[in-house]
């Protein structure tokens, strides 16, 4: 390991503000805050997956965030920003895609992912549980005059195949009276003042008007920015490596406002290598 960076006290204060600054721009919307608003929060998350679904009885028995699924050596990593599941097993994953590059292949490989998980060796294919995969998107490619899609499998005359694999698409930029209208604008609100929902409005007001909540976001800001800063390349540009580094070069831009330039200067990422790693950004 590369040797621990030290911050003054002046750096850190200044630190702080700009944490702060950038906490009062959050919205459940974006990746980093949204994390922090579902962690152990097995209610709102079950709340929320009511309103996106329509299933008005869903019960959510465990609730995790970035929840790591295993994978065979050398695979693609998967971190589910909120996962749970219900008491008969099946899986349910809530997402948020900020920008409007969609590619469908990804959610793909998270409901792949999600399967193998699912089943162990003994068990038959029939006890494959269902599963949710629920994305909010910010911009919807198709526009802003559809709530959801959802899709499942079916053949070219509609008739459905019944596998239990659900893709549910929520569109941010809906606007409406009902429940889902109203929740797709607390998504994209900034002031938890202005948030409809009650629970969510709750749990935003807490993390960035209390004290305890605004040290939380803080400390997880520094965190991010001290595992960018040491790790860098030091973790090697092999393909599982790459992803982590791409990961943290993600996070300094999201949690200290750099740009994807500035922060690979930062982490010491040659010209050479730069080429290859923008692209995955």
């Amino acid at each position: 390991m590369g040797e621990r960076v030290v911050v003054s006290v002046d750096e850190k204060e200044t630190r702080r503000q700009r944490d702060l600054e950038r906490l009062e721009r959050f919205r459940v919307l974006d990746d980093t805050f949204m994390r922090q608003v579902f962690k152990d929060n097995l209610p709102l998350a079950q709340h929320v997956l009511r309103i996106i679904t329509g299933i008005k009885d869903l019960v959510l028995v465990r609730e995790d965030t970035q929840h790591d699924l295993k994978r065979l050596a050398g695979s693609h990593s998967v971190a589910l920003d909120v996962w749970g599941e219900d008491p008969w097993g099946n899986q349910y994953d809530l997402e948020v895609q900020c920008g409007s590059d969609l590619d469908p292949k990804r959610f793909r490989y998270y409901g792949s992912s999600m399967d193998i998980e699912s089943l162990l060796s003994s068990q038959k294919y029939s006890e494959l549980p269902m599963r949710w995969l629920v994305v909010v998107l910010e911009k919807d490619p198709e526009g802003a005059g559809r709530a959801l899609r959802h899709y499942q499998m079916r053949e070219a005359g509609g008739k459905e195949l019944c596998d239990g694999a659900h893709l549910l698409y929520a569109n941010a930029q809906w606007r409406g009276d009902d429940e889902l209208g109203l929740l797709m604008a607390d998504f994209c609100e900034s002031d938890p003042d202005k948030i409809h929902d009650r629970l969510l409005r709750e749990r935003v007001q807490y993390l960035k008007r209390s004290d305890e909540g605004r040290d939380r976001m803080c400390r997880i800001s520094d965190e991010i920015y001290n595992e960018g800063l040491e790790q860098g390349l030091e973790q090697g540009l092999e393909q599982g490596a790459r992803d982590k580094l791409v990961e943290n070069v993600r996070a300094l831009m999201e949690s200290v406002g750099w740009t994807a330039q500035q922060a690979l200067d930062k982490l010491g990422v040659p010209e050479s290598e730069r080429a290859s790693i923008l692209p995955m950004l």
